[in-house]
């Protein structure tokens, strides 16, 4: 297959993206050690080493289906999957900048409960947007079987990682009364 100039865009959305997710994790890591100053401690979680894995995959994955199966670029698939990560990123933004301090990578006992911006709407919007990330990325180059793959991990990462997230949530005074009524990631269905 040549490398044309759609596999191309498709390398430099791959590369945003990954941009993206190693500037917050820099911004975790700060967050965590704000967070061990006030006491508050990573929980262990198994699940969270799988979770990186499953992150690290559509970088991987996507490529070497476009090469391997030799898809061909169609643009309205790319800007439809570019479109939709722009959107999502705007969402995610809005979401990290509500949870301030409170927001990681890791479970950590936050110190308040957060009930704006999004939260306001469902429990878990940040896991919704990793959720159409998943889907977006390998859309964009019509990369079906990694789309495939990645949204039946993250389901399964997903299962594991909420119970053990909402178990630390639940514990603190008043997030069931403020939050334990909504969806965790469309609000009146899910």
């Amino acid at each position: 297959m040549a490398m044309d100039s759609g596999f191309h865009a498709f390398l430099l959305l791959l590369t945003l993206m990954g941009v993206a997710r190693v500037a917050e994790l820099v911004v975790a890591r700060r967050l965590t050690k704000g967070a061990a100053a006030r006491g508050a401690q990573p929980q262990r979680e198994p699940v969270f080493v799988v979770m990186i894995f499953l992150h690290l995959l559509p970088f991987v994955l996507a490529p070497a289906e476009v090469v391997v199966r030799g898809l061909v670029f169609r643009p309205a698939l790319f800007w439809t999957g570019a479109l939709l990560l722009l959107v999502l990123a705007g969402l995610r933004v809005w979401t990290l900048r509500t949870l301030g301090a409170m927001w990681n990578v890791r479970i950590v006992n936050p110190a308040v409960v957060v009930v704006d911006g999004p939260y306001r709407f469902v429990r878990h919007p940040n896991y919704a947007i990793v959720i159409a990330e998943l889907v977006a990325l390998p859309l964009a180059y019509g990369c079906w079987a990694t789309l495939a793959i990645l949204s039946s991990l993250n389901a399964l990462v997903l299962f594991f990682r909420i119970r053990a997230e909402e178990k630390v949530l639940f514990a603190l005074p008043g997030y069931a009364e403020q939050m334990g009524k909504k969806k965790r990631f469309v609000p009146g269905l899910l």
